[in-house]
């Protein structure tokens, strides 16, 4: 199977049975994930797996967190049966592994000042975005929230970046939601562009802020998945093309997006009346 990359070359999806390096458990219902790099061809950041959990008939789609020679990472929550599954495996099983999958986030030379702002385990793309940043840009300030201090893992994130926290209940880091404070930053400091993943609330938010500040943003979009390659169309969110609007698909033109384009479900109607 063949898709279009972000270097705008062909590049190859494959199929592999990969060993289970680690699965630890960070905070209960999260876990971290090592797998056994088996891939020949390059993730981007913002790109993602496709892991087979059986019993179960369809896949379920991770974002990579870290990428090396050796190994891969993913970092989860138990959300449903398929995800108690996975958390239960073991090290040295092995997994069923679709990759890569995808589009991820965009990149120019000229952007030197770049924000990442993320929650949940939509920090995951964005640790793997930051380590790459390091050496393309001057400045990378991470944003990061959290609902309390159980929720913040600081051991798996890099190193050598500014990182701001915030918790809702003020248990580490700036008391409130990381869309307050990185307001308050941007009040002092403007970024060349910024970086988002997370909850959908958050995203929407992160869409009405860049706006206001008239800064370029890209966010990595969540959607329950069936093929992952953009057979099936299940996974179909609205965007504004022209003075209409049209379907994509997130696994096959994102899960990576300028927020600008996407029109969010609440949004769908003032849109349509336009």
């Amino acid at each position: 199977m063949e898709k279009e990359g972000l270097n705008g070359k062909i590049r190859r999806m494959e199929r592999k049975n990969l060993r289970i390096i680690k699965n630890k458990e960070l905070a209960e219902n999260f876990f971290w994930m090592e797998i056994e790099n088996g891939f020949s061809e390059e993730f981007f950041p913002g790109q993602f797996i496709h892991i087979k959990i059986p019993p179960f008939f369809l896949r379920r789609p991770f974002s990579v967190a870290k990428m090396e020679r050796e190994k891969l990472c993913i970092l989860y929550q138990i959300k449903g049966k398929g995800t108690e599954t996975l958390s239960k495996k073991k090290d040295g099983e092995y997994l069923d592994i679709i990759g890569p999958l995808g589009n991820g986030f965009p990149f120019k030379e000229k952007w030197k000042k770049v924000y990442l702002v993320g929650g949940g385990t939509g920090i995951a793309p964005l640790i793997f975005l930051s380590e790459n940043l390091r050496k393309k840009c001057d400045d990378v300030v991470f944003f990061y929230g959290a609902r309390n201090k159980k929720l913040i893992f600081k051991s798996i994130l890099p190193e050598n970046i500014e990182i701001v926290f915030s918790t809702e209940d003020g248990s580490f880091g700036y008391k409130g939601k990381i869309t307050e404070v990185l307001i308050n930053r941007l009040d002092k400091d403007i970024p060349d562009v910024v970086f988002s993943a997370g909850p959908e609330g958050m995203l929407k938010e992160i869409g009405v802020i860049s706006k206001k500040y008239r800064i370029p943003c890209y966010v990595s979009v969540e959607r329950r998945m069936g093929c992952g390659m953009g057979l099936c169309y299940g996974c179909v969110i609205k965007v504004k093309k022209g003075k209409g609007w049209e379907y994509v698909r997130v696994c096959k033109e994102g899960p990576v997006f300028n927020v600008e384009d996407i029109i969010w479900e609440d949004e769908q109607v003032e849109y349509q009346s336009r």
